[in-house]
């Protein structure tokens, strides 16, 4: 199954969210067959303090069990 393009994946992702019929935000990443990776976000009725105060955290939580 070919890997879709960053488009196709944003669009997804926004679905995705608007289906959960919630207030929320996604940081979506993936490696591609050519070893590329690509990131994409999408935000759903979320404010943005609480959306950066939420990526804040992730990327806290990620940095400190990756380090």
């Amino acid at each position: 199954m070919p890997i879709p393009d960053n488009t196709e994946i944003q669009a997804k992702c926004e679905q995705f969210l608007h289906e959960l019929g919630v207030p929320g935000f996604i940081v979506f990443g993936w490696q591609n067959a050519d070893a590329e990776f690509g990131v994409v976000s999408s935000f759903h009725e979320m404010p943005v303090n609480a959306a950066v105060k939420g990526v804040t955290w992730v990327l806290n939580d990620f940095v400190n069990k990756s380090l």
